[in-house]
């Protein structure tokens, strides 16, 4: 006997001869129809259930945790952490919950409840992009969940650098803490009095983390965002650096212009933002990621240092491996790989949820 199943719903998933797979929360208005949580048929998807994953999430953050006040992080890690649809980050004194699915609905307050526990924040805010609202039938906008919310920027460090992240205005949960090790890693291969360019910079995360970090002469990092750039260039001033100049214009055709005038680089940096999310837009992405490679190559000097980044989870990392093989052929310039890299600690990965290996960083010498 069949019957109607209602959003949020906790249903099981079983083969057509009966034996169980998983359980999960069904959402008719999702492309993925029910979210699996559970491959324990002993356990009740319950607030219990959710808050112990919640406690492990926690647990790890606090062993990576540096314990300063202005310290930002990733608390929790949707699908990573077996809370899948809901990611957690801390700024200093406050909490930024994004929700990327209505399964969460009932078990984000209890989620909360324990969060503002644990870290005592001044403000939680939850945060729902227009994009997975229409995906999950969810609401988009910003809420205050709990305390209150900042009046101006809030002030964190990190790599040795203060940054003011916009809660209420900034990307994602208001700040890129994905990449942190990789902008320190990319400074210790800089060579003494080397020239970098940082193309993509947004708010000069690499650049202004590689001239604090390594000895180069001088640092030029390009964005499309005017506003991006006026961010970086205040972020250059809090923190006292004057070797780094700040360019707006196209990625491509400001690459192509230096080119062209003879200008050559010791190190480059390309982490340009998401280009393929969906499967459809794969082989767009990487003949985007093609064209940003090979120019990066062509401006790089002999034995120069090449950090290659892509943030699309749809991409693989065979498939951008595959991409810069392609690129060293075009090119005629043999590429070695030094470092593969992914997301930082605070961000891990599931064996059983391979999107969330989600960032590549390659570090790579060009020949």
């Amino acid at each position: 006997m069949s019957r109607t199943i209602s959003d949020g719903e906790v249903v099981d998933i079983v083969q057509t001869d009966g034996r169980w797979l998983g359980r999960g929360i069904y959402n008719s208005a999702s492309r993925i129809r029910v979210r699996v949580y559970s491959w324990d048929e002993t356990r009740q998807l319950d607030n219990d259930w959710f808050l112990e994953r919640l406690e492990l999430a926690i647990d790890l953050r606090k062993i990576l945790s540096n314990g300063s006040p202005l310290e930002a992080q990733r608390i929790v890690f949707s699908e990573a952490d077996q809370l899948s649809g809901l990611i957690v980050d801390r700024y200093a004194g406050y909490l930024v919950v994004q929700q990327t699915a209505a399964a969460m609905n009932r078990f984000i307050e209890p989620c909360v409840a324990r969060l503002v526990e644990v870290y005592q924040p001044r403000g939680v805010l939850l945060r729902v992009d227009r994009k997975t609202a229409v995906a999950e039938g969810l609401e988009d906008g910003q809420q205050l969940l709990y305390g209150e919310l900042p009046t101006e920027s809030v002030e964190i460090e990190d790599n040795g650098l203060k940054w003011q992240v916009d809660l209420l205005d900034g990307q994602k949960t208001g700040y890129y803490l994905d990449q942190r090790t990789n902008r320190r890693v990319a400074a210790s291969w800089v060579p003494a009095n080397g020239k970098v360019l940082d193309v993509c910079c947004y708010v000069g995360g690499f650049a202004l983390s590689i001239a604090k970090w390594s000895h180069a002469s001088q640092i030029v990092a390009i964005d499309t965002s005017a506003k991006a750039i006026e961010s970086a260039k205040k972020h250059a001033s809090i923190n006292g650096i004057e070797n780094v100049v700040f360019e707006v214009g196209d990625f491509y055709q400001t690459m192509e212009a230096k080119l062209a005038a003879g200008e050559r680089f010791d190190t480059i940096v390309l982490d340009p933002p998401r280009m393929a999310g969906s499967r459809e837009q794969i082989d767009a992405a990487l003949r985007a990621y093609h064209r940003l490679n090979l120019l990066g190559v062509k401006l790089l000097n002999r034995g120069g240092i090449l950090v290659t980044c892509s943030c699309s989870g749809r991409v693989s990392r065979e498939e951008f491996q595959q991409m810069l093989f392609s690129v060293s052929r075009r090119s005629g310039r043999e590429i070695q790989i030094l470092e593969q890299r992914g997301a930082a600690s605070d961000h891990p990965s599931s064996i059983t949820c391979p999107e969330t290996d989600y960032l590549k960083c390659f570090v790579c010498r060009v020949l």
